[in-house]
């Protein structure tokens, strides 16, 4: 029953990796996998933003080897999630700060729809089907495409909605009957 107890208490605190190893480790982790979340993974977000994901993500495989590789000690799964965290931090304050880490690290949004009318090249560059985007618009309260002044691809995954208001919905209808009468004018 003594083995219930036993502990090697050297193996568990004292850290095996150097700081400086920690730091790189954690350092070049958190950079790559920012940077292909950011390319990769940005429309399969949703509501979770690019940052909290990629935090939960590494602290979640920080018991293997790329991190720590074959560490033992609590202090150094300790001082790499410290390291995680502050790389965290550190890239959103500078973000807040520095428009050009801003924009490497936030994609700008792209427009899906303009003035009812679905943008196809835009949609097929986010590799979104019209099928997915009606029903984003539907999760807004939009039957069709043709109800939205414009919707937006955020950067974090979310489809943002601008719906006609009440006159620009009379104009279009206005455009749309004028047009069908000169085709039957003309035609018949």
């Amino acid at each position: 029953m003594e083995f219930l107890w036993r502990t090697d208490w050297n193996r568990l605190f004292v850290p095996e990796m150097s700081l400086l190893e920690i730091l790189i480790r954690g350092t070049i982790t958190y950079l790559t996998l920012c940077l292909l979340l950011r390319v990769i993974l940005k429309r399969q977000a949703g509501k979770v933003s690019m940052s909290d994901l990629l935090v939960v993500t590494i602290v979640a495989g920080l018991c293997r080897n790329p991190l720590i590789k074959d560490a033992y000690s609590v202090t150094d799964g300790v001082l790499v999630i410290a390291t995680v965290l502050g790389w965290g931090f550190f890239l959103d304050w500078l973000s807040y700060r520095v428009p050009f880490i801003h924009g490497l690290l936030h994609s700008p949004p792209v427009q899906l729809i303009r003035d009812g009318q679905v943008l196809h090249e835009n949609l097929e560059g986010e590799f979104m089907t019209e099928s997915r985007l009606k029903c984003k618009l539907r999760s807004k309260g939009v039957r069709e495409p043709e109800e939205v002044a414009e919707a937006w691809m955020e950067g974090d995954g979310q489809v943002s909605v601008i719906k006609k208001t009440d006159s620009e919905k009379a104009d279009a209808a206005r455009a749309d009957a004028g047009g069908r009468a000169r085709v039957t004018s003309t035609g018949g």
